[in-house]
């Protein structure tokens, strides 16, 4: 259970990191950096100890994975970071991603859905829809950058991005079974983080050809570069690098799949706290009330899932 609890409190760390790096270099920009040193950190480990874990078979589909869950994914959760602040991007992203998973799983894979499940998952979408309500009409911080609604449907992307990049990596899994390949977490997370580094990288060199950024005035001096440079660093490394070990060893340890991504959708909660502290992002009552409806129905759905 500590594995799994560790792992919510690194990704929730991710996350703050996250939102400061996006709002110092730009969503994209602070999306492709972080994505391409996990890349290079991560790169190197596999290379070093499990070079054995790459076969290309599992490597086809972890990378399509990776185009999906840290492409697609990774680059509306970060243009969500300068909209809408970590707090809301996070558990727009954490707790529609089970939804667009299950709904996937049952147009491609035809797993059916029992109807505490579907229950499970009318809870998520009303906590949701509390949550949002909550965010409108609220002076946002003069940090966050573009329109709420456009972050709202970018991190909505993010949810579809993560949760269909999941389903993905299941079907890895099963070709990894078929051939006899043992593949850990960590090379898991490497060879799916190494196709997000390429969408990462085009879409920010699209958009900076139309439309040429600079960084901020305000983080050009030598000391804010350095605080953008720790920023980006524990971006990456608590999310792909450290948070994905942690959550291997949660499988590990607790051997149940279902019961691991019931602690871990708590992040948004344990979030809250980092959010405030960090980004002065306050919640009211009824964003909070929002958040826990929603985290409930996710940790519901993946308790009813548990075989």
């Amino acid at each position: 259970m500590h594995w799994a609890l560790l792992t919510s409190f690194l990704f929730a760390l991710s996350a703050v990191s996250g939102q400061r790096t996006a709002i110092r270099l730009g969503g994209l920009w602070g999306n492709f950096w972080r994505l391409l040193v996990s890349a290079i950190v991560l790169g190197v480990i596999i290379l070093i100890f499990f070079p054995e874990t790459l076969a290309w078979p599992t490597f086809a589909w972890f990378f399509v994975s990776g185009l999906v869950g840290f492409g697609i994914g990774d680059v509306g959760l970060f243009l969500a970071y300068e909209r809408i602040g970590s707090r809301l991007a996070v558990l727009l992203n954490l707790c529609l991603a089970p939804l667009f998973a299950t709904s996937i799983e049952w147009f491609w894979l035809g797993n059916t859905l029992a109807p505490r499940e579907i229950g499970a998952a009318a809870v998520i979408l009303a906590g949701v829809v509390v949550a949002l309500r909550s965010g409108r009409g609220r002076t946002r911080s003069v940090e966050l950058q573009g329109k709420y609604s456009i972050g709202v449907i970018c991190a909505i992307v993010a949810g579809f991005g993560q949760g269909t990049g999941a389903v993905i990596s299941r079907k890895a899994n099963e070709v990894e079974q078929a051939i006899g390949v043992d593949i850990n977490g960590i090379s898991e997370a490497a060879q799916r983080v190494l196709a997000g580094v390429l969408v990462a990288g085009i879409t920010a060199w699209i958009w900076h050809r139309w439309r040429p950024a600079r960084l901020p005035a305000t983080i050009t001096s030598a000391n804010r570069k350095a605080t953008t440079f720790a920023w980006l660093a524990m971006a990456a490394l608590t999310g792909p690098v450290i948070g994905v070990s942690c959550f291997q060893q949660a499988l590990d340890s607790m051997g149940s799949g279902g019961l691991v991504l019931a602690v871990v959708s708590l992040t948004p909660i344990i979030l809250m706290p980092m959010a405030w502290w960090v980004e002065k992002d306050r919640p009211t009552v009824l964003s909070v009330s929002g958040a826990i409806v929603a985290v409930t129905g996710v940790v519901l759905l993946n308790w009813f899932r548990v075989p």
